[in-house]
């Protein structure tokens, strides 16, 4: 791939993502009733919804004494909810919206919600991210003595070169659900969200006859079950390379595609 081919498929890199903020007011005196139900609606949605990316549930701060910089303007309506939301693409919103844990909370605890037409009344905003940043929120914290010692220069862009592009589009959109968008020459990308996940990466020595330890270069992907992982890359015409193994805190597999490629699988945590 030549330099000015390179240039423009990094132009043609775009972001679906969708991003909202809205607020939810809450009857006076169901504000226990609203908040000992959050734990298990968000764990529900962490769990089921893999496209929903951040989901973020807020109470305004409680009025400060007067001299406190700490102070809403204009004034917070207490008592609310604030989400601050970010969805894969709008598919992934929708299936937020209509899926069992949103409509099973709304059917259940919709009736401590300020209401209009019977619905819980709320304020939304979508938004278009023009400019900022997401620090890593789970990095390590850096130790006495090593302040401006972290690891820069992380991996961002992988490539996978096939024999037969389309058969291999077909494989990791069946195993991983990656749709595509079409660049220079043809060139498949794949766009993920923005991510509050800790980079990570290793140099090791290779080891004859160990798989995954063959000498050159590897890249894991993160997924939520391995198994299922795994029983999707069978299925799609994939086969196994290494078995679900945990180490240093890290719990993986590898497995190959139809064209023998060998994938990592990080076990999310």
């Amino acid at each position: 791939m030549n330099s000015e081919k390179g240039r423009n498929r990094m132009a043609n890199r775009q972001s679906n993502n969708v991003s909202l903020v809205s607020q939810w007011f809450i009857r006076h005196g169901s504000t226990e009733q609203v908040l000992s139900a959050l734990p298990d609606y968000v764990q529900q949605v962490k769990a089921g919804e893999p496209e929903t990316l951040i989901y973020l549930v807020n109470t305004p701060l409680p009025e400060r004494s007067l001299d406190s910089p700490l102070q809403s303007l204009p004034p917070a309506v207490q008592p609310s909810l604030l989400f601050y939301e970010e969805y894969a693409s709008e598919a992934a919103f929708l299936a937020h919206v209509h899926g069992p844990a949103f409509t099973g909370f709304v059917s259940e605890y919709g009736r401590y919600f300020v209401s209009s037409d019977g619905k819980p009344y709320t304020t939304v905003t979508f938004l278009h991210r023009e400019q900022g940043f997401i620090r890593g929120l789970d990095r390590p914290a850096v130790q006495a003595g090593q302040v401006g010692s972290q690891n820069r220069h992380p991996a961002v862009m992988f490539e996978i070169i096939a024999k037969d592009q389309d058969k291999s589009k077909t494989f990791y959109s069946e195993v991983f659900g990656w749709h595509y968008e079409s660049g220079s020459s043809g060139f498949a990308y794949v766009h993920f969200p923005r991510q509050l996940h800790a980079l990570l990466g290793g140099i090791g020595q290779s080891e004859k006859g160990v798989a995954g330890m063959e000498p050159g270069h590897s890249f894991y992907l993160l997924v939520e079950d391995l198994q299922l992982a795994i029983e999707r890359a069978l299925a799609a015409g994939g086969s196994l390379h290494m078995p679900i193994t945990s180490v240093d805190g890290y719990t993986f597999a590898m497995i190959k595609d139809p064209e023998g490629n060998p994938i990592g699988l990080l076990q999310a945590v």
